[in-house]
Order: C-alpha cells, then structure tokens, then sequence
C-alpha cells in the first residue's frame, strides 16, 4: 500500500465515521424476544479502517461515530458505551491475529478470534452492567445471558463476513 498523506487519512477517517453514523440508524432487532439488542452495521467500517490504516484509527472511527449517534439520536449514554465496548473487543483481537501473518488464513482466524473475545467480554460486561442500569436483579439478567451471547456472535459474524467480501477491493482503492 502506497504512504498516505496526512490529509487522505483524516479525510478517508471522517467519511468512515459519517457512512458508519449512519449504518447506525439501519440497525433492527435479531431476536423479536430481545428487540433491546439490535444488529447495525456500523463496525464494519471501522473494522475497514483497521485493516487499511491500523487499530488506532479504527477507534476513532468507533469514538466519532459512537458520539455522532449519542448527540444525533441515541442520548443512552451506556448503550453507547456497550457498543463501543462491543466494537472495540471485536476489532483489536481481529486486527492483532491478521498483522501476525498477513494472509487469509490468519484473517479468517482473527474473525473467529475477534467474535469469541467480543462475545465473552459482553457477557461479563453485561452482567455487571445490566443490573445497575435496568435496576434488576442479578438472576433476572442471567436469563438473558444466552441471547447476549447468540446476538454478539451473531452480529460480529456478519460483520466479519462482510469485511471479508469487501475488503480486498476497498484495499485496492487505497493503494
């Protein structure tokens, strides 16, 4: 990939959080019994970004377009947070496995990585969250813990499939 000057980079940046802000909006329940979870594809752009630029620029791709969202429609200050949380625990361990050797292989592997880490680390956040902020018992989350846990794999496996038929040719563009 040829260098990047710094003004192609804020700028490819800030059309990635604007295009991923408003995937936000496209977002809709994956399971009717739990329509409070619900699927965006928002974090595939900043999985874009990580493959492209590297990890830092794929979290300020999640950090604008996580406060574009707050201020332009959401106000849930922990729903945003969650899904900070949610996109960064899956792009990191994604973005680390691929650098290890740059193949498919290894980007195949950081997918089932990034969905497993993300998808463990909700769950405890989940439940150390979901009961302050909805002000319910302990036990009463614990019955929403396997529909957590369906919903993240779930949604970071679509992510990562779309990453995986898009990125070769995003990558060209850039280079």
């Amino acid at each position: 990939m040829k260098k990047q000057t710094t003004a192609t980079r804020i700028a490819t940046i800030g059309i990635m959080s604007a295009l991923a802000t408003g995937l936000m909006f496209l977002e809709f329940p994956i399971f009717p019994a739990v329509n409070f979870l619900k699927y965006d594809p928002s974090d595939i752009l900043a999985l874009l970004a990580g493959f492209i630029f590297g990890i830092p620029d794929a979290i300020l791709v999640l950090i604008i377009k996580d406060l574009l969202f707050y201020i332009l429609k959401s106000g849930d200050i922990v729903g945003i947070l969650m899904n900070f949380a949610a996109g960064f625990f899956f792009i990191v361990p994604t973005i680390l496995v691929y650098r290890i050797r740059k193949n498919r292989a290894t980007e195949i592997l950081g997918y089932v990585v990034g969905v497993l880490v993300t998808t463990g680390v909700m769950l405890v956040l989940n439940m150390i969250v979901v009961p302050f902020y909805w002000k319910i018992p302990f036990a009463e989350v614990v019955k929403f813990l396997p529909w957590i846990a369906a919903f993240n794999a779930i949604k970071f496996s679509i992510d990562s499939i779309v990453n995986a038929l898009v990125r070769g040719r995003i990558e060209k563009i850039f280079e």
